[in-house]
């Protein structure tokens, strides 16, 4: 399971960002992470950016991943919808559940989601 943010586990941040101008303006390597938004997504794959797509429902689901996405992050009550469809069709991008705290390794763990993007794991510029 991949802990983004925890406290004890060293993880590189990732970049909450709304533009391009913002993604030009992170680090090499980072990757940044926005509301899904296909010009963006578009943006990105074109200039070799890791990006995680926050999505809201399993549409959007569908079309991060065909727009490829590395990451889908999702809050809690698409979380297990969200993973079951990421394995049934084996999607390359891994589901990351936004949390707060550790209450949330269990829930993870239990139900097989990917990962856990922590909010302190996010930056914004």
């Amino acid at each position: 399971m991949l802990l983004i943010g925890h406290e004890l586990i060293p993880s590189e941040p990732f970049y909450r960002v709304v533009s391009t101008q913002e993604i030009a303006k992170t680090p090499p390597q980072a990757v940044v992470m926005f509301d899904f938004d296909p010009t963006l997504s578009a943006y990105c794959v074109e200039n070799n950016v890791s990006f995680a797509l926050h999505v809201k429902h399993i549409k959007e689901l569908i079309l991060a991943n065909a727009l490829g996405a590395s990451y889908f992050v999702v809050d809690k009550g698409l979380a297990l919808h969200a993973q079951k469809i990421a394995d049934d069709y084996l999607f390359d991008g891994k589901v990351l559940l936004l949390g707060n705290d550790d209450n949330e390794i269990e829930f993870a763990a239990s139900h097989a989601i990917d990962g856990i993007l922590f909010e302190k794991g996010i930056r914004s510029l």
